[in-house]
């Protein structure tokens, strides 16, 4: 291009650093659904029970209230077994009566409040109404060769084939929970003139826990029915691939966990036909 204008100038750093013309990626159709949405793998109502010892600020005579949620910090499938572990705390707000100042008749207060973390953990086993989808790595695959020089293997020359599946996690969504508990005074210290009054700085709390639980995974379905069901491809499996695939060509992924990459290209292949 002819540039008029153009000069050798020193503090001029505006050109073109590098360029090329990239070449066109082949694809390769792989069908698993016309959907992908969270399916409902089970739905359960878990019970915990804790007993914690919780320490006040101060001496108190009488607990006025108590509120309490349930937070959780893990809910982890583990794959393939049934098992769900499940972590987090019961947060308590806690208001109590603290005693100021007493006559022959009668007890002057305040009210306090703290706010304890109570940690809960547990395992529990669940009943799937719909199994997780959940496909395992295949292992490394090497090709060795001949050396015809050195009568043995070629130390030089290898190939190999590394495939990583990357699944949906299974997730947990907490619909509701309920907590029954009670607060036990064990080791309260009488106030004079009083009775059946005393004062109190450590109690026990007993707490039962209801967790309505949902496990889900989004899931690739061929349909969602009117009812807000889904309706898996073909071959039962929404890792699957068209509805033209044989039963032999959809077995590998429908047959858990290891199996041969071979296998796994086929499949590729019976996509094709």
């Amino acid at each position: 291009m002819d540039n008029q204008d153009y000069s050798s100038c020193s503090n001029c750093n505006a050109r073109v650093v590098s360029s090329e013309t990239l070449t066109p990626a082949n694809n390769y159709r792989w069908t698993g659904g016309n959907f992908k949405v969270p399916k409902v793998l089970a739905e359960f109502v878990i019970q915990l029970d804790s007993e914690s010892k919780i320490r006040l600020n101060e001496p108190a005579y009488e607990i006025k209230r108590i509120e309490k949620q349930i937070f959780l910090t893990q809910c982890r499938y583990i794959p393939p077994t049934d098992k769900i572990f499940l972590a987090g705390y019961i947060r308590a707000n806690i208001e109590y009566a603290v005693k100021n100042c007493v006559t022959d008749s009668g007890i002057g207060g305040s009210i306090k409040d703290i706010t304890v973390h109570i940690p809960i953990k547990a395992y529990t086993q669940v009943n799937f109404n719909s199994l997780p989808q959940v496909i395992p790595n295949v292992p490394p695959a090497v090709a060795r060769y001949f050396d015809a020089k050195r009568m043995g293997k070629n130390f030089r020359e290898a190939d190999r084939l590394n495939v990583e599946v990357f699944n949906e996690p299974v997730y947990c969504e907490l619909e509701w929970s309920g907590i029954v508990n009670a607060g036990i005074d064990d080791k309260g210290v009488p106030i004079d003139g009083f009775i059946n009054e005393e004062e109190f700085q450590e109690f026990t709390d007993k707490s039962v826990v209801y967790l309505c639980m949902k496990l889900l995974q989004k899931q690739q379905v061929s349909s969602i029915d009117s009812n807000g069901g889904s309706k898996s491809s073909s071959n039962g499996n929404s890792q699957g691939y068209s509805k033209g695939n044989s039963n032999k060509c959809s077995s590998v992924i429908n047959s858990g966990w290891n199996f041969p990459i071979t296998d796994l290209t086929r499949n590729n292949q019976c996509n094709k036909k």
